[in-house]
């Protein structure tokens, strides 16, 4: 199968809204390049990999994000499109170049090269994330999740999934339900159950997205604790949780504020994350308007996550 690569350079703290703004308009994948990553990697103090420093700082600052579109796909119409919608996300974040490109490869060309970039790590103290293709010896105290991420968004690496991922430590009781909104990988799926959720549903409007989150909690034998499929949280009936996650991006977040209630118990804490540091106080106003009350905001980098208490329910 032939693919379009559409390739564009941005930065670290734009990264994120980017890699999903081209998931939701129909990119079969993104592979992401992050120089950042990889010096955090080779300067480990245990790490088994060296570089002298010209070679780090050849590496740049810029993240370099692929987009792969089917072949058939009309390229012209949806470069014209990400230029739109970098400009768009470039009111909030600086997106840097932008669009620098494109090429038609093979499906085997791009479907595992990310996987380089991809190794085990601690999402939080005593919680660590591995690829299924990589070995670890893990801790008698530690609690592994085994990842494969394929073609959907949401590695557990980025500062947003680690500050949900705190936030589900600290507020998850044994046996509360869950609802995971935009569940890419399915990892914070997996962490709730892993921290005791009796029951997860997770949605996500990406199809790949669904089915890499099927397979992830096969993975992790979750899967009997988890309901996964394609529609967005409106589409849900008849059911409250005790913790609602959505780790998005601050429009859908705003846009979510009226319906959220409606599937929190009262009392019930939605968790969220994706906000860039410059709308945290328009997310923050819209959900209190809402009748919540913020328990707390945490921020890492360029981003900020909130957990929100639901003071009544619809």
């Amino acid at each position: 199968m032939k693919w379009n690569e559409i390739k564009i350079k941005t930065s670290e703290e734009a990264y994120d809204s980017v890699s999903y703004m081209l998931t939701s308009i129909g990119a079969g994948g993104v592979a992401i390049e992050d120089p950042n990553d990889i010096r955090k990697e080779i300067l480990k103090p245990n790490s088994l990999d060296y570089a002298d420093e010209e070679f780090l700082n050849s590496l740049g600052e810029d993240v370099v994000i692929k987009a792969y579109f089917l072949g058939e796909t009309n390229v012209s119409e949806i470069i014209a499109l990400i230029r739109e919608k970098l400009t768009y996300i470039n009111n909030f974040l600086n997106v840097g170049e932008g669009y620098i490109g494109y090429c038609e490869v093979d499906d085997e060309d791009w479907s595992t090269s990310w996987k380089k970039y991809y190794k085990p790590f601690e999402l939080t103290d005593g919680l660590v994330v591995k690829p299924t293709w990589e070995k670890y010896d893990n801790k008698d105290d530690e609690t592994v999740i085994e990842l494969d991420p394929g073609m959907a968004f949401g590695t557990g690496t980025h500062e947003t999934t680690k500050m949900c991922a705190a936030f589900l430590h600290k507020y998850l009781k044994s046996g509360y339900s869950v609802i995971d909104v935009g569940c890419g990988s399915g990892i914070l799926s997996i962490i709730s159950c892993k921290l005791g959720a009796s029951r997860v549903t997770a949605v996500d409007i990406d199809e790949v997205a669904v089915k890499v989150t099927k397979e992830n909690c096969a993975i992790n034998r979750v899967d009997h604790s988890v309901t996964v499929f394609k529609g967005v949280v409106t589409d849900i009936k008849n059911e409250k949780a005790d913790i609602v996650i959505a780790n998005i991006i601050a429009d859908v977040i705003i846009d979510l504020s009226s319906s959220i209630p409606c599937y929190l118990k009262e009392g019930g804490i939605f968790i969220t994350s994706g906000i860039i540091k410059e709308r945290k106080d328009e997310v923050l106003e819209k959900y209190l308007s809402e009748g919540f009350k913020c328990e707390e905001t945490i921020e890492m980098g360029e981003w900020v996550a909130m957990a929100l208490r639901c003071l009544g329910s619809l």
